[in-house]
């Protein structure tokens, strides 16, 4: 038992959830009785998402042991057998805080709804909390259960309300645009779902099918099943409380709603996007993997789950992008991930003419520069290490213009500026904006340092690009620029261990070249420096 309370703590040390989990669990079930072990193993698995391991330990202990998000475990887990009474007997009497008692006031209704008592279960759910932000992310959960009693011109009003204050639960907005449909309102569900279908964001490729679907005349699909409504309804309720909760409560709520509803797609996806934001890649891919392909969140999250390939396997991330590019030609976002990870992959000729395709698409449909920006910005990515640098230009200073205070935009354009050495005061104030906008990136102080360098200003240089150094230790780059400015300003050794150091940092072939030359004959003096001129004129007046 002390092996697996030591295994426990080492995996928390080290940040290993799963084997955090299965180190707790095994202290625990060698010791049942002992409540700590208990309350550790049981987060740990929460933490995991491992919600059938959470409900087998809670059962194992008397019910005044169980920790809140153990008895909502219990509760979701009779609601999604139909054991109804079970669910309401489990929570009654039960202190949570102010968030997980709308959860569970919630999974009442549900459980209410399923007695066949639908009045009962949308008077409990109207209930005021006192809290007004989480009386407003009930909208669209109260919206569904009216919709689920045939109350339909009701469940319409407080969608409109959820909408006014700026509800965007992908499934609830989906549901939202059928619910119109089936009340004959079928262009107020074609005016809800164009703005929201085929922008240039991930999360609007979820409205495409929905509003292909409305125009080709198909009806309202409404009459969901016990289990569906109730997965949807709640997904909305923890979604519009996820922006005043910690992400850590978001996604033990999603484990749960997953747990109650293994099939819904809405739910699998949400979890999976969510845990991927935060950096539980390798807990995020399964719910991404799980979300079927004639799911409206498909192409969304395919997307995610490239990305994460991306990560350890760039090859296959880009077999994974053409894949749905090929079988969703027409979809923007399945389109836009295929020019990115071409671009990711440096096949920049091909990436171009993806950019430029896309870029020709929006344009047609006269989308705003704010939002083309991200296409500019890639097309020009590509054109500038295609060396058609003109074109670069133009496409960068595009993608400024519409996002004059995105730091990735600020750093690409200032660095490329500066390198060339064009514009060295514009570049160094695009820089130092960029570094005021994210404070903690070593690649744009490295940027920034390079920009000081080619400005002349080594000194300054010399302490940006250590400062990056000590942020980024392991990009090639940064070890290589630190190595220059050294060597500029007299510290020949110090560049040589820093060039030396940037060789085992994975450079690329380009890089080992001029690496090598480097560490082999040092670099030359630059007469357009002030510095390396007067080094030269003593030189030669020797």
């Amino acid at each position: 038992m002390f092996a697996s309370t030591l295994a426990g703590r080492y995996a928390q040390g080290i940040n290993n959830p799963t084997l955090a989990a299965q180190a707790w669990s095994g202290a625990f079930f060698r010791r049942t009785s002992d409540m700590e072990l208990y309350h550790r193993a049981s987060a740990a698995n929460l933490e995991i998402g491992d919600l059938e391991m959470v409900a087998r330990m809670a059962k194992m202990v008397a019910p005044g042991q169980r920790p809140p998000k153990a008895v909502l475990t219990l509760a979701i887990e009779a609601l999604g057998q139909g054991r109804y009474q079970d669910t309401m007997r489990l929570l009654d009497g039960q202190k949570f805080s102010p968030s997980l008692s709308q959860f569970a006031s919630h999974l009442r209704a549900y459980a209410l709804v399923g007695q066949g008592q639908s009045q009962k279960a949308i008077e409990l759910a109207a209930q005021p909390t006192g809290i007004v932000e989480l009386d407003e992310a009930a909208l669209m959960s109260r919206a569904i259960l009216l919709a689920r009693a045939k109350r339909l011109q009701e469940a319409v009003t407080l969608f409109e309300r959820a909408r006014t204050l700026g509800q965007e639960s992908p499934a609830g907005l989906r549901f939202y645009s059928q619910l119109l449909l089936a009340t004959g309102e079928k262009d107020k569900a074609e005016a809800l779902l164009v703005p929201l279908a085929g922008r240039s964001s991930v999360k609007g490729s979820s409205f495409d099918a929905p509003l292909a679907n409305l125009r080709a005349g198909e009806p309202a699909h409404v009459a969901l099943n016990a289990q569906d409504f109730a997965a949807i309804g709640m997904l909305t309720l923890v979604e519009a409380m996820a922006d005043s909760r910690p992400p850590t409560e978001t996604s033990d709520l999603l484990f749960l709603l997953a747990y109650f509803n293994p099939r819904s797609n809405e739910v699998a996806a949400a979890l999976g996007q969510h845990l991927a934001t935060h950096g539980y890649d390798e807990l995020a891919e399964p719910y991404l993997q799980r979300v079927s392909a004639d799911s409206p969140d498909f192409v969304a999250a395919r997307t995610e789950l490239a990305w994460l390939i991306y990560g350890r396997d760039p090859n296959r991330a880009l077999q994974e992008a053409r894949s749905l590019a090929t079988k969703y030609p027409k979809s923007f976002a399945a389109m836009t991930l295929l020019a990115d990870m071409l671009a990711a992959n440096r096949l920049d000729s091909e990436a171009e003419a993806t950019y430029h395709q896309l870029i020709k698409w929006a344009e047609e449909a006269k989308w705003s520069p704010v939002e083309i920006w991200p296409l500019y910005f890639g097309r020009g990515g590509a054109r500038e290490r295609l060396g058609r640098w003109p074109e670069a230009l133009a496409d960068l200073r595009l993608a400024k213009a519409a996002a004059p205070n995105q730091p990735n935009v600020l750093n690409y354009l200032g660095y490329a500026l500066a390198d060339r050495g064009e514009n060295l005061d514009e570049a160094v104030t695009m820089l130092r904006n960029a570094m005021r906008l994210r404070p903690g990136s070593g690649a744009i102080l490295d940027s920034y340092g390079w920009a000081l360098f080619k400005s002349g200003r080594l000194e300054e240089a010399a302490t940006i690009l250590e400062r990056a150094a000590g942020l980024a230790p392991n990009l090639a780059e940064v070890a290589d620029h630190l190595g220059d400015v050294y060597w500029h300003t007299g510290r020949p050794e110090e560049a040589r261990l820093e060039w030396q150091r940037a060789l085992s940092l994975n450079p690329t072939e380009e890089q080992t070249k001029a690496l090598e030359t480097k560490l082999a004959n040092g670099l030359p003096p630059d007469p357009n420096r002030a510095a390396d001129a007067a080094i030269l004129a003593q030189t030669k007046s020797n």
